[in-house]
């Protein structure tokens, strides 16, 4: 008897709510001294012209939208809630890189992404991709750092692009053990549940065709 299985996203869009992520599979680990190392290919030709603000990969993603947060109610693609508290890199049109952590709270931490690879990061000239993401916990070789690289191409042997960390025990983690990391995009005509009585209302906002197909997004736990 054979069984069908759901089929791995392969784009995120933001027609519902101008908003979409998309969870990898919860890994874990049993070394403390392991760092997250995410690759993922992106392809942001249709992102950005179509109106998205910015898109965003987030590290060691924990909690949910709820009543104890700014949103006040749950924020669902396929099926599960967008993270509450988390860590990562957010992407703009222009080629600026953050950081963010995510605090639960309307005000997240944020930082701008010194590109030090002597390279002009622009995905308008170059819209197809490679993020590599290499973040530590509070010990081994990325210990409260996290590292992002950008290449040309869909390869991490394309050209670099951009090169850049940030540093200290803000941008580290406490390691759990239990890793979850996502891809999204939002745009700036998202209407959080705080607006619609606690429930979030899914229409088209002002970047209905705005498109982010992905490939090859995966996380590695490798030994610092």
């Amino acid at each position: 008897m054979s069984t069908s299985r759901a089929k791995k996203p392969t784009q995120i869009q933001l027609t519902p709510n101008d908003l979409d992520f998309y969870y990898l599979p919860v890994r874990t680990s049993l070394v403390a001294s392991r760092h997250t190392d995410v690759v993922c290919t992106v392809d942001c030709s249709r992102l950005f012209v179509n109106g998205a603000h910015h898109m965003v990969f987030a590290l060691d993603c924990t909690g949910g939208q709820g009543s104890y947060n700014p949103h006040c109610g749950p924020i669902l693609r396929r099926g599960e809630n967008l993270w509450s508290e988390a860590r990562g890199f957010i992407i703009f049109s222009d080629g600026t890189v953050m950081a963010e952590r995510w605090n639960g709270t309307a005000m997240p931490v944020l930082t701008t992404v010194v590109n030090t690879s002597g390279a002009v990061f622009d995905p308008a000239l170059h819209p197809i991709f490679t993020v590599h993401i290499q973040a530590g916990y509070r010990s081994g070789a990325f210990a409260d750092r996290m590292r992002i690289t950008i290449h040309q191409g869909i390869t991490v042997d394309g050209s670099v692009l951009l090169d850049g960390e940030v540093a200290g025990a803000g941008w580290g983690w406490d390691w759990s053990g239990v890793h979850k990391v996502a891809i999204a995009a939002i745009a700036a005509g998202f209407v959080p549940p705080s607006a619609t009585g606690c429930v979030e209302e899914i229409l088209p906002r002002s970047a209905p065709d705005a498109v982010l197909p992905f490939a090859g997004f995966k996380l590695r736990l490798p030994a610092s």
